[in-house]
């Protein structure tokens, strides 16, 4: 690939990134269905597509546009680099374990939702007076609408992918 078709396809994923944040964090609250995590799923979706290398650095990326719009109480550089490591990992699944298609995805990303929300869950439980009878369906209801979410953000990576060329891993 040349140096144009590079910057081209990054901004191709850049567009899709910047979008989904639009979507996720200023039209999707005013629905009444549960907010998805689709920055993470986009992560997800560029590591089974591109690599790990591309996905680590997507994934860090997705991780500064969260911690900047809304999820820096986790702390900001371990956003980055749970995202990071995320877009790594479903990069290297997708590359030897499983398939660079859509299941391959739905694989990782069920994985991701699994983890993200029982991580979640547990913390908001040991820090709140919430009782898991309301946590749960709030988690279960999150999960549900991430994992719906997920084959709309694979299209869009598969486009940037497809229609710019892949960026081979070694």
């Amino acid at each position: 690939m040349t140096r144009r078709d590079i910057i081209l396809k990054l901004l191709a994923y850049g567009i899709v990134l910047v979008g989904l944040a639009l979507i996720n964090y200023y039209v999707l609250p005013l629905t009444p269905l549960p907010v998805p995590l689709l920055l993470p799923v986009c992560a997800v979706a560029a590591g089974c597509l591109e690599g790990g290398r591309f996905g680590a650095g997507l994934g860090m990326v997705a991780g500064a546009i969260m911690a900047t719009l809304g999820h820096g109480g986790w702390g900001c550089l371990a956003l980055l680099a749970l995202l990071a490591l995320v877009g790594w990992l479903c990069g290297l699944l997708g590359q030897y374990v499983l398939r660079q298609d859509l299941w391959g995805h739905v694989i990782c990303c069920v994985i991701l939702v699994g983890v993200w929300e029982v991580i979640q869950t547990l913390w908001v439980f040991s820090h709140t007076a919430a009782p898991l009878t309301v946590l749960l369906p709030l988690a279960g209801g999150e999960a549900l609408c991430t994992l719906v979410w997920a084959f709309p953000v694979y299209g869009l990576n598969l486009f940037c992918c497809l229609h710019y060329g892949r960026i081979y891993h070694e």
